[in-house]
Parts: structure tokens; sequence; C-alpha cells
């Protein structure tokens, strides 16, 4: 499931049309929520927009919470980074940690997985990230067949 936070449709910085299916305020309980992220310009307009930001830390106590790329600053605004390990995109890691000094940032790991916090690095990182957490919904050898199924070679014991 997709969601905005007005339920309505966006483009994103590369045109890609995103239809979704609910809106914060309509949204159903969640498991799982996955922030991407983007050019740090348009992250930054999110990580100002307090709606989103509130939406966020009252997810707090669901399943997973997630990452990929520069979403980690939009977690990072929410404070639900403080005093745990994370990653983001290699280019950004320095203004990460100048921006959180709170947040340990990780530059060697593709994947971090901190509590029920999971940060991935860039965006092909987000399909390491994707087969950790069917690994641990859904079993390793479902996440080694999806891998394989997507021909993506995926070492579940290196990643985190």
């Amino acid at each position: 499931m997709t969601l905005t936070e007005t339920g309505e449709s966006i483009n994103t910085h590369s045109g890609v049309k995103i239809e979704p299916q609910f809106g914060i305020n309509n949204c159903p309980k969640l498991d799982i929520l996955i922030i991407p992220g983007g050019p740090l310009k348009a992250v930054e307009s999110t990580v100002e927009n307090k709606n989103i930001i509130n939406w966020i830390i009252n997810q707090k106590n669901i399943e997973y919470i997630c990452s990929v790329c520069t979403g980690a600053f939009i977690l990072g605004k929410t404070g639900l980074l403080s005093n745990k390990e994370a990653t983001t995109h290699h280019l950004a890691l320095k203004l990460l940690q100048e921006k959180y000094p709170d947040i340990i940032v990780s530059a060697n790991k593709k994947v971090v997985h901190d509590e029920n916090i999971i940060t991935a690095a860039g965006v092909s990182s987000g399909i390491n990230m994707a087969l950790n957490l069917v690994s641990q919904t859904l079993g390793e050898s479902i996440a080694e067949r999806t891998a394989k199924v997507i021909e993506f070679k995926h070492n579940f014991q290196d990643e985190i």
C-alpha cells in the first residue's frame, strides 16, 4: 500500500506519478512503514512538514520503520534515530551526522537494523533491506527464493 500526506497523487522528482491508496489521516494501522529518500531538497521539504513528521512519530511502536537512502533525514528529524545506529547514501553520511549528532552513523553497512528501525544506504541497498524484511517476517528460505527470482545475490548473514 502507498500513502501520501493528503491521499492525493504526487509526482516524484523523476516524474513517476504515485497514486496512493491512503492519506495519513485515513491510513489503516501499519506493521511496516518504509520512508523513501530522494534529492536532499525534496527530503528537506518533508523534514519541515510537521504533519508528516508528527504522523511518523505516532507510528513509533509499529513492528518496523524503515528508510531508504536519504529517507534517514526524515527519520532523523522525528528523533526516532536518537542514540541508534543508522545509515544513508554514502554522499550524505557526513551531512546526516552533522544535522543529527545523536545518531550513530554507520558508513560501512548497506543495511542497519537497530531495534524496530531499519535504514538502508542507497537506492539499491533498499533491495537488501527489503529482502532482510522478508527474511525476518516470512523466513530466510522465502527471502532466499525471492532473491533468486529477482536474480539478486544476497548474503543475509553479512548485512546487519
